[in-house]
């Protein structure tokens, strides 16, 4: 296989990992209705995830002239891992948030081969398209390894406040 086609591969790859990451945040922002400061940052993030969306679609295209986002879509949907999943279907934040750490940590090492892999094929616009997203990335998670305990410990008050309610 050719560099260029590992490269359009993994930018394919990359611009239907974005276009799932959007629908997976989505969802998690409709659960946060108990977390307002996640709720927020969750939503900027979103933002975000549209801009990279863009940068990869514009990579892809200035690289592969026959790209297309149905073929695209059509030929790469496929889930990201577990902790993606996660966000779709728990309401609790600190699941939401475990999930978008691991989800942000999978796409820091995705675009850190992107990187990688646009110096091969010689593609400074991608290369400096994958490091500005790798860096957004890499505040996420950061933004959501310092938030986990406070959403572990609103999780907790929750969950032992209904418990205590059952009992009564």
């Amino acid at each position: 296989m050719m560099r260029e086609s590992v490269y359009l591969d993994w930018l394919r790859d990359a611009h239907a990992m974005e276009l799932h990451s959007e629908t997976l945040l989505k969802a998690a922002v409709q659960r946060l209705n108990d977390h307002p400061s996640m709720k927020m940052r969750i939503t900027q993030y979103l933002e975000q995830i549209r801009e990279q969306q863009q940068l990869v679609k514009d990579v892809l295209k200035s690289y592969d002239g026959s790209w297309s986002i149905l073929k695209d879509t059509l030929g790469r949907m496929s889930a990201v891992g577990q902790a993606a999943s996660d966000m779709l279907r728990d309401e609790m934040g600190v699941r939401i948030a475990v999930s978008g750490y691991v989800f942000c940590s999978y796409k820091v090492a995705t675009y850190t081969t992107l990187v990688a892999a646009a110096e091969q094929a010689d593609d400074s616009a991608g290369k400096n398209a994958f490091q500005r997203i790798l860096q957004q990335e890499v505040q996420m998670a950061d933004w959501l390894l310092l938030h986990l305990p406070e959403a572990a410990n609103e999780s907790i008050d929750k969950l032992t406040e209904a418990e205590a309610s059952d009992a009564i």
